[in-house]
């Protein structure tokens, strides 16, 4: 079931239009942001450096730097300790990466998500005492590390935590503590990633050895900060808007043009050296980990966006750390020559189909459990024991997506059970678990995503408790689709068009422009698809604008719908093409299309309504 709602804010529209030389759409599409300083829309549509904050507005980010500096002057032997998903492959790569060129003695390592579990942990400080290293630090990771953090202070580590996550009840002592969710933060952007945390303290290394002015340090990662900060669904406004909007500029800008003049040419890739790309180059030094991957990725139009990023690119890191290792992540990043980089973006690439396969099939028998039992409870507890648990995170999205409740899905492991959580707005997903957390072994994470672990005898409790706790309506529990304005859809040019594009990336806190028109005359209704298994339908709106819209979602309840509000004999004459009563209303995205050099005016439909 879905709400459909439109926003209904006022700003001065006219100023806006005449200051910014905008359409009245886009003026529109700003207030529906909040956007109505001049500041704001000026930041919003034009982000740059101006907006990356000082790094040493982070508490305690300088102290660290200074133990930082020092150790290195000592010659002392440095461990970054990061985190399997994209956020924390790209954390520990800058981290890594730069401390090398500063001279530091420094390896890494990822942790093993079955064998070592998320975060820093007691055996990897033991290791890390054996192996002779005198400084740990951490990023993505670290701090809930309590009994982490004792053992190193025990074996004389020094250990410099960094790290975005919410607080526990009780910090980690360790010799430096690095997290803008800190009470006695002051910086002006608390939702960052892993990955820039990370980066702000690189940058601010790299500046104090004179190797980079200023920002210079945190621009020189962009594309990869861009990637972890859409990849970890952070807030994309303010600096997290400047990081994704310039390193996806600088993707665009710098790797998929020499991917596109290779094409062009009829050149694989997989033909050239480390050397003989450097024609192609301009001069400019490209990640070739990350050019391969984006060639084996196959993007259409050689374009990278946040969807891109999100759901082609990012996913390739992210099932290194699912189903293998996440050092093949930061081996591919670190590639030597272009024939190692192929070769690593190539097996990133096939992890994640595989991957995708094996997400498939639990979703479906998650969803045919689930509605066999009927979906009662408010906070879904979701047992899939033979499930690979680097999936089930992905799982609990797709549950919750389905069924517009906080999902939390459960695999076996060796002492109990482990999971992830994914909310929606309406509940504070780590709140929630903290109202139960004696049933946990170890949890963490954010309002909207979280992890646990538990014993298998306390699952059942745990459903129980979550659910009486919980103060969710059925009002919560309806997805909200809400419309930017009720526009024709054949009306939008060219030039509004562009301006919608502006308002990219799109994201947590940058909602996707949505469009919508009612009372749409359906003209024929078709089967589509080798076994019919789709619909083909043809509209027309007040204005005799005509569309065909091919849908995709489930057809049988689509039909059942239309027939229960309609009735089987407007249904029949629909599908025969004669005249029909049949209305639907329509919630679309319009976009540029380009074929054989022209451009014209589409719309992609996001949702059908009768």
């Amino acid at each position: 079931m879905q709400k459909w709602t439109v926003y209904n804010k006022t700003g001065d529209f006219a100023g806006i239009m005449k200051k910014f030389n905008l359409s009245s759409v886009a003026a529109r599409l700003l207030v529906n942001r909040g956007l109505v300083e001049d500041k704001q829309i000026e930041d919003y549509l034009y982000p740059d450096e101006k907006l990356f904050n000082p790094p040493e507005l982070i508490y305690d980010l300088s102290k660290a730097a200074d133990l930082i500096e020092r150790k290195i002057a000592e010659k002392k032997k440095i461990r970054i300790i990061g985190d399997y998903d994209a956020d924390g492959i790209m954390s520990t790569f800058v981290l890594t990466d730069s401390l090398m060129r500063i001279g530091a003695d420094v390896d890494f390592y990822i942790p093993d998500r079955i064998k070592d579990g998320y975060g820093i942990n007691i055996e990897m400080i033991e290791k890390a005492g054996n192996d002779g290293i005198d400084t740990v630090i951490t990023c993505d990771n670290g701090i809930s590390a309590t009994e982490a953090a004792s053992e190193a202070r025990r074996l004389g580590i020094t250990l410099v935590v960094t790290d975005h996550h919410e607080l526990p009840a009780t910090l980690p002592d360790a010799d430096v503590l690095i997290d803008p969710k800190r009470p006695e933060d002051s910086y002006p952007c608390k939702e960052i990633c892993g990955a820039v945390v990370a980066a702000k303290l690189a940058s601010e290394l790299l500046r104090r050895e004179k190797i980079c002015e200023e920002n210079r340090g945190f621009i020189d990662y962009i594309e990869f900060l861009a990637v972890a900060t859409i990849c970890d669904v952070v807030p994309l406004v303010t600096e997290n808007r400047a990081v994704a909007k310039l390193g996806l500029k600088k993707i665009n800008e710098s790797y998929m043009p020499v991917i596109k003049r290779l094409a062009d040419n009829g050149i694989p890739l997989e033909s050239l050296t480390s050397s003989s790309l450097s024609k192609y180059t301009n001069g400019k030094q490209l990640n070739l980990g990350l050019l391969a991957l984006l060639y084996v990725c196959e993007l259409k139009n050689y374009l990278v966006t946040e969807y891109s990023v999100g759901f082609v690119v990012g996913p390739c890191f992210n099932a290194t750390g699912r189903l293998d290792l996440a050092a093949k992540a930061i081996g591919l990043l670190k590639s030597a020559s272009l024939t190692e980089a192929l070769e690593n973006a190539k097996v990133c690439k096939s992890l994640n189909e595989e991957r995708k396969k094996l997400t498939a099939d639990f979703v479906e028998k998650a969803y045919d459990m689930l509605d066999a039992g009927g979906v009662q409870d408010k906070v879904l507890v979701v047992e899939l024991p033979e499930c690979h648990e680097s999936l089930v995170g992905i799982i609990a999205g797709r549950i919750r997506e389905r069924y517009c409740r906080p999902t939390i899905v459960l695999t076996a492991v060796k002492d109990g059970m482990k999971g992830s959580a994914r909310s929606i707005p309406e509940y504070n997903m780590f709140e929630g678990l903290k109202e139960c957390s004696e049933l946990f072994t170890k949890f963490g994470g954010h309002p909207m995503a979280a992890g646990l672990s538990l014993p298998t005898e306390n699952v059942s409790l745990l459903r129980q408790r979550l659910n009486e706790n919980c103060r969710l309506t059925d009002e919560d529990m309806i997805e909200k689709i809400t419309l930017d304005a009720a526009v024709a859809f054949n009306v939008f040019t060219e030039k509004e068009v562009n301006e919608i594009e502006m308002l990219a990336p799109f994201g947590a806190g940058n909602p996707s422009v949505l469009f919508g028109e009612r009372d749409l005359k359906v003209l024929r209704l078709s089967h589509l698809g080798k076994d019919g298994s789709y619909i083909k339908i043809d509209v027309c709106n007040i204005y005799g604008a005509r569309y065909q819209i091919p849908y995709f979602g489930d057809k049988a309840d689509f039909l059942n719908q239309i027939e229960a509000k309609y009735g089987n004999s407007e249904l029949e004459a629909a599908f025969a093409g004669r005249e029909n009563k049949i209305r639907l209303a329509l919630a679309y995205q319009p976009r540029i299309n380009e074929f054989n050099g022209n451009r014209t005016v589409q719309v992609n439909v996001k949702y059908l309504k009768i």
